[in-house]
């Protein structure tokens, strides 16, 4: 069984151009996430009463169009697959016609909010129970795929992580990386060009007042992204494919 959720698209959630930002479809596909979790008896809040959180091990989104401010999108969600240490949960994404416009897959494990270590998926939820095994053939994106980097050691810029990066895990909101990441793109770029593939892969987490570097390199049409902390560890990994 699926679930789906309506979005409406504000000004907030555009983009220079006036059509939904990338890191806004990211967000919404997290809302829907939760949502569904929520639904299903798995959601934040209750994880949280348990000591437990929900972490994005990885995400991939594929668009094929923009929606413009003001519309209403609506995302359908479904969880693939369950192991032990991860899960992956797929969406699809319609615009008011009902035409599918893009298409995500994620991929989730769960902490103990105290030891900030994995706990095991099936001993702690029944989330076996709800795999969708049945195969949507609108949904034809391939998973997640694992980000290398190989660019230049002179970062972009550094980020302080300030109180409005931080998410209730206490960590660096997910999205947020992605927004650091955009920010190194050209306002041309953001005009006359779309992201039809994203894919962030998220290594470690980013805590408050820390000093985050963004690092990139393009190569043809995909621009790769290797956030560090102070530490030089790499915290997350981002490829976006532009056309």
């Amino acid at each position: 069984m699926t679930n789906t959720f309506d979005f409406y698209i504000y000004p907030r959630e555009a983009d220079a151009s006036k059509h939904i930002s990338l890191q806004s479809i990211g967000a919404f596909i997290l809302d829907a996430a939760g949502l569904a979790a929520k639904v299903r008896g798995f959601g934040m809040d209750y994880m949280h009463a348990h000591g437990l959180a929900w972490v994005t091990s990885r995400i991939a989104i594929e668009m094929k169009v923009y929606p413009r401010e003001y519309e209403t999108i609506s995302i359908e969600t479904w969880v693939e697959d369950c192991s032990s240490i991860f899960s992956t949960r797929n969406f699809l994404i319609y615009n008011n016609k009902k035409e599918v416009i893009g298409q995500a897959s994620t991929l989730w494990s769960m902490i103990d909010f105290n030891t900030r270590k994995m706990v095991d998926l099936l001993k702690t939820t029944d989330l076996a129970n709800h795999v969708v095994t049945t195969q949507n053939e609108l949904f034809t994106m391939n998973k997640p795929k694992r980000v290398d980097y190989k660019g230049e050691d002179n970062p972009n810029y550094t980020h302080k992580v300030v109180v409005s990066d931080i998410d209730m895990n206490q960590h660096v909101n997910s999205m947020k990386y992605l927004q650091w990441a955009i920010d190194t793109l050209s306002l041309d770029e953001i005009m006359n060009k779309k992201v039809i593939r994203l894919d962030i892969n998220y290594l470690k987490e980013a805590l408050y007042n820390q000093n985050i570097a963004i690092y990139s390199n393009s190569e043809e049409d995909n621009k790769c992204f290797e956030l560090r902390n102070e530490a030089g560890q790499a915290c997350c990994k981002i490829r976006l494919t532009l056309q």
